[in-house]
């Protein structure tokens, strides 16, 4: 059970909060953003004052899924793929209806080839937004990090239904089908199915 902020406290944490999303502006990959391959050093300064804000504001209210998430951006950005997936998994904690939270913490894992770990995510994902198609290619490739490729053909046939244009999509058939086919040796990772 979490305690009700005093109006001090309320204040403060979205003081913290706003100001650590500013930090991030133009930084993280968000809804399509185009970003340089890796950060340079007054975007990691301004991220590691963003980490420092998000900080604050769960010291305030340790509760607060967003912030855990937020902080999971800025270490998949930076490349901290372990403590990334620790924060995406507190949030998901916090909200397993959060789809979006779900999604980021199972791509997390898949990319370091927790191919359980990101079905398990991912499958939550789905629960709450089941009529998404990128959610379903992405647990085709973790169902291919687990050797599962029944599963990974399931999940891509469902993915090419709901987006049958999609690039992606067709990528992702490709890889599935070279692996059934045994043109392709499974992958482990994710780096291996690019």
């Amino acid at each position: 059970m979490t305690r009700a902020l005093t109006e001090a406290e309320a204040i403060e944490h979205d003081r913290a909060y706003r100001e650590g999303w500013k930090l991030t502006e133009g930084e993280l990959l968000l809804a399509g953003a185009r970003l340089s391959p890796a950060p340079g050093w007054f975007a990691k300064r301004r991220l590691a004052r963003a980490i420092a804000c998000f900080e604050a504001a769960l010291r305030i209210n340790p509760g607060g899924w967003p912030s855990h998430w937020a902080l999971g951006k800025i270490h998949q950005r930076l490349g901290r793929k372990e403590e990334a997936l620790r924060c995406f998994a507190r949030a998901h904690e916090l909200a397993p209806v959060q789809p979006d939270v779900a999604r980021e913490a199972g791509i997390t894992a898949a990319d370091l080839g927790d191919g359980p770990g990101a079905v398990r995510f991912l499958e939550a994902a789905i629960a709450a937004s089941p009529a998404d198609g990128g959610l379903q290619s992405n647990l085709a490739l973790a169902h291919l990090l687990c050797g599962d490729v029944a599963a990974a053909r399931a999940a891509v046939e469902r993915a090419a239904a709901l987006l049958p244009e999609d690039a992606i999509v067709c990528k992702v058939q490709g890889v599935v089908e070279d692996v059934a086919s045994g043109r392709r040796p499974r992958p482990r990772t994710l780096e291996e199915m690019r």
